[in-house]
């Protein structure tokens, strides 16, 4: 390859041949030379670099650090909030549990005990009232919302220990009630011999009467005038069929002269039930049943127990 130069100061054609050594020897030098430096330049460049972008990489990786730790946290708090609601609920479920038993127990007493309904109404929130008064920055944290729970959860509980006890004193009440004679010993009929000294109805002479005598129809009903047990359902000297019933606390009643006993020995019975028909059987002159009223053994006036009310 040949370069032709033209000058015009002297009028001169020149020609360069680059296929001589002396020509591009030293333009491959020079290139080469060229080609060292820019490689020099820049690894210098990039040494210099290097560190500030390395510092760029660390201050990204501490971001990503930073991120996935108020993440974790942020998991964390969630998990936290949720086993905390989860035992609130389950707290509220027990509270509501026991307000049902509570509320159940009241309206047990409210009949047993023969209560104004509306007085005790279970189904309704109490009445109450009144202005509204905020109080200033008043706001109720997580923590006063446990403590009023603890709070309800103790008025709850001695709730629950009044009314038990309650119970329990108005049960006794009814027991010592139900167990007291009261009221007549029959269905129908009327009081013909009193308690104290008569006349025997046999003999004319002047004898204690240790009881009562209701006479009636034949068949008429007999029934208890309290709860208790059958201790005796069978014939005795001088009352003919008689039925004995124990109702605790000292006390026992006797149904004599029956035609017919309803009950054996060992049942229960409640005030006003069936336990045998009027007869005239043993030492009797028509239809009657001769009622006795025993306390600690000792027969006393059935009468002041026949006239009381249940």
């Amino acid at each position: 390859m040949k370069f032709l130069l033209y000058t015009t100061s002297r009028g001169k054609v020149g020609n360069i041949e680059l296929s001589r050594p002396v020509v591009w020897l030293p333009a491959l030098l020079l290139f080469t030379s060229l080609l060292l430096a820019a490689t020099w330049l820049g690894a210098r460049y990039g040494s210099v670099q290097s560190p500030k972008m390395q510092s760029g990489g660390e201050g990204v990786t501490q971001w990503e650090l930073a991120l996935a730790e108020q993440r974790q946290e942020l998991v964390q708090a969630r998990k936290q909030a949720g086993d905390q609601l989860n035992a609130l609920a389950a707290r509220l479920g027990r509270m509501q549990a026991q307000v049902l038993r509570i509320e159940a127990l009241g309206r047990h007493l409210t009949e047993v005990a023969s209560l104004e309904q509306g007085e005790f109404d279970f189904d309704r929130l109490p009445a109450r009232g009144g202005p509204f008064e905020p109080l200033a920055g008043d706001v109720l944290t997580h923590l006063d919302f446990v403590r009023v729970l603890d709070e309800l959860s103790l008025q709850m509980n001695d709730r629950a220990r009044q009314l038990n006890l309650l119970e329990r004193v108005v049960a006794q009440r009814d027991l010592v009630k139900s167990v007291l004679p009261a009221g007549r010993p029959i269905s129908r009929g009327w009081l013909s011999s009193r308690y104290g000294m008569r006349n025997d109805p046999f003999t004319g002479k002047r004898v204690m009467h240790k009881g009562l005598d209701y006479a009636g129809k034949m068949n008429t009903d007999i029934v208890a005038t309290a709860a208790g047990v059958v201790t005796w359902a069978s014939k005795r000297y001088g009352y003919g069929q008689l039925v004995e019933i124990n109702h605790g606390d000292g006390y026992s009643t006797r149904y004599g002269h029956c035609d017919k006993i309803l009950v054996k020995v060992g049942d229960r019975v409640e005030p006003g039930h069936k336990i045998a028909l009027m007869g005239s059987s043993g030492r009797s002159t028509g239809p009657h049943v001769h009622y006795e009223v025993l306390k600690d053994g000792k027969q006393t006036d059935p009468l002041k127990y026949a006239s009381a009310s249940r």
